[in-house]
């Protein structure tokens, strides 16, 4: 009698689950929004619903008796043992839990979170195991969001106190104020090329805000903004004329911006910008004040006005 092969095994042990175990079918077949898995201590696939195939993108014919279940879960994690752990804590414990990256037919990872636990037939003896797997990508989007939203309203709270601050800053000016420091000459009419060149820069900021929120890369923004401001410091610029580098900028850009969600998004990222940009200026002007105790920007000689133009400018 020749000796059955692999496949006749796997079919067979398909056959127990289908037939001799307490696996209730129906609810196999019915639960789309979970991946519902079937296998053999080796690993062998021999039961996959359409949530399976919703969630992972193999279809069934793809996979049954012919992949093992390590094809969803990472090559790192597997050679680092995570596999083989879940494996041994199923067969210790009879049951198991994980939460982590599992993957796609196309590659991507995606976070998850599975129950394992061991199959029996009728006679109680193990002849594998079944995992169910919920996608916690929408999920996890969600949490991030609400993560976001809750920190940009601590930002935006804190900014508003920096400039409530600048405000009393830029309180009637005393003796030997200069006018530049409130706004009595605009920074756009004083230095017109410096002021052209800050929008620029803003308006580049503007940009990698955007490109922060849809990529979710890390531009250093605030540190950018913080630059900014100890050049709009030098050239004792006050609120008035952060605000109107916001407004030009923002004009400028919702100008180009062909969609009405783009100019959404400008406009409100643009919002939480000039209100940071104002609080670095504020930390400027207390900082600069509490170091020569003297009140912010207060002019004293000539020499020192002009150096100070000009390390903003080649700042």
């Amino acid at each position: 009698m020749n000796p059955k092969s692999k496949i006749d095994l796997i079919q067979e042990r398909i056959r127990d689950l289908r037939e001799n175990t307490d696996f209730v079918a129906t609810l196999f077949e019915s639960l789309i929004g979970y991946a519902i898995i079937a296998a053999d201590f080796d690993g062998n696939i021999i039961a996959y619903n359409e949530g399976a195939c919703q969630i992972y993108g193999y279809t069934s014919e793809e996979v049954i008796a012919k992949q093992n279940i390590d094809i969803f879960f990472s090559k790192d994690f597997i050679e680092a043992g995570g596999l083989q752990q879940i494996i041994d804590d199923l067969i210790g414990k009879g049951r198991c839990s994980y939460e982590g990256e599992k993957v796609r037919k196309n590659g991507e990872r995606f976070p998850a979170q599975s129950l394992f636990t061991v199959t029996k037939d009728k006679n109680g003896k193990v002849i594998g195991f079944v995992e169910i797997v919920e996608d916690l990508t929408e999920r996890k989007r969600a949490e991030e969001v609400t993560v976001q939203a809750r920190e940009n309203a601590e930002r935006i709270e804190r900014l508003e106190k920096e400039l409530r601050s600048l405000a009393s800053l830029s309180s009637p000016p005393q003796t030997g104020i200069t006018g530049r420091m409130y706004g009595v000459v605009t920074l756009r009419d004083g230095f017109s090329d410096a002021f052209s060149e800050l929008v620029r820069s803003y308006e580049e900021l503007m940009d990698l805000a955007l490109e922060q929120q849809a990529y979710k890369v890390k531009h250093d923004i605030s540190g950018r903004l913080g630059a900014m401001a100890e050049s709009l410091g030098f050239y004792k610029a006050g609120p008035r004329d952060v605000v109107d580098i916001h407004t030009t900028a923002l004009k400028e850009k919702t100008r180009k911006t062909a969609t009405v969600e783009k100019r959404k998004a400008y406009t409100g990222e643009g919002w939480i910008m000039v209100l940071e940009l104002m609080g670095h200026l504020a930390s400027f002007y207390r900082n600069r004040a509490q170091g020569t105790g003297a009140l912010p920007n207060q002019k004293t000689e000539n020499s020192d006005e002009d150096a100070n133009i000009k390390e903003a400018r080649n700042g």
